[in-house]
């Protein structure tokens, strides 16, 4: 993902490096009727941005909605912390996600979400999951969407998109139960896969944690015009926020200890080696001195003149050899 260049303040720079087509859905709904790009009576408005390309429409349209340059600039800036700010007669926020494909790669969701006069703007960079099957729900008329105001569907995507970050955590949670049966009974060496595991929990972490900060920066929140009407359900949505950032603690805990249960391992295998390798030279130390001593050159050295002094001499350093062995494992050191 390319970074922001150094620019003034309210200049739009796409970061995205998804390059989809940029394509714009207004979804009018109310009890009864759902159109796509046709205004019926009594609705409520759903402008489903998909694919950041296309600036400048991107841009009219929300300028035409008097949205602030600030925000328009925040939405196409897909390094932005996640986020839940306060605005003018609405709310803005930018929430991530990240979900394992078929193939165990990570997928990074970015979405911006706008509630600004009753009127409910999303934007992705590509194709989203968790949109589509809201646009179902919408379609289907399943559950309280058709029922309910703009703010209740800010609501339903936002419960939607951390519904999707618990179940990527419980992966998260099975993963960690396998590698430590790995690390602990296998003793495994290969730990790349929890080193790409460590980074996905870590930005987790970071992006619920900066979700909680941002509420709590905000004044009487749930006393908001907005908010007021579904305030359980926005409490709801928080207690899962606050539940899953207690789980990713856990989770960034159990990561520390399987990287030190793994050094642990890695330690163990070189001591087993060392160990080894001391013992071979604590019993080779004597026999190399009763060897040194047999090699010298004196006139009048015993067993050397001796018919079965060569065996003397091994029967002398097996008796070492086994002395030493044995004073080993009375010891517990093999």
């Amino acid at each position: 993902m390319e970074f922001k260049k150094i620019l003034p303040p309210g200049t739009v720079f796409n970061t995205s490096e998804r390059k989809k087509e940029t394509e714009i859905k207004r979804i009018f709904y109310n009890e009864t009727k759902v159109a796509i790009d046709q205004s019926i009576d009594n609705s409520r408005l759903w402008i489903k941005v998909t694919g950041l390309t296309d600036t400048e429409k991107i841009v009219d349209l929300l300028e035409s909605g008097q949205v602030d340059i600030l925000i328009i600039e925040d939405i196409f800036n897909l390094t932005q912390r996640a986020k839940i700010e306060e605005i003018d007669n609405g709310f803005f926020a930018i929430v991530k996600t990240t979900s394992l494909t078929n193939v165990n790669e990570y997928f990074h969701e970015y979405v911006s979400l706008l509630l600004k006069d009753n009127v409910v703007y999303t934007f992705t960079d590509h194709d989203s999951k968790t949109l589509d099957i809201i646009e179902k729900r919408i379609e289907n008329n399943e559950g309280k969407l058709r029922k309910k105001n703009a703010s209740y569907l800010f609501y339903a995507i936002l419960d939607s998109i951390i519904d999707r970050n618990i179940l990527f955590e419980q992966d998260i949670n099975k993963q960690l139960s396998n590698w430590e049966e790995k690390i602990i009974y296998e003793k495994t060496k290969n730990i790349e896969f929890l080193h790409e595991l460590r980074k996905e929990v870590l930005l987790m972490k970071t992006n619920i944690f900066a979700i909680n900060s941002s509420i709590d920066l905000i004044h009487d929140f749930y006393q908001n015009q907005y908010i007021l009407e579904f305030k359980k359900y926005y409490k709801d949505l928080m207690d899962h926020i606050y539940r899953l950032n207690d789980r990713l603690v856990i989770d960034w805990e159990n990561l520390k200890t399987l990287y030190e249960m793994h050094i642990n391992n890695v330690n163990e295998r070189t001591n087993s080696i060392m160990k080894v390798l001391t013992i071979f030279s604590a019993i080779f130390i004597p026999l190399s001195f009763m060897a040194g001593v047999f090699g010298m050159n004196f006139v009048h050295m015993p067993l050397l003149q001796d018919t079965n002094g060569i065996w003397i001499f091994i029967a002398i350093c097996a008796f070492i050899v086994i002395t030493m062995l044995f004073y080993f494992n009375h010891k517990k050191w093999l």
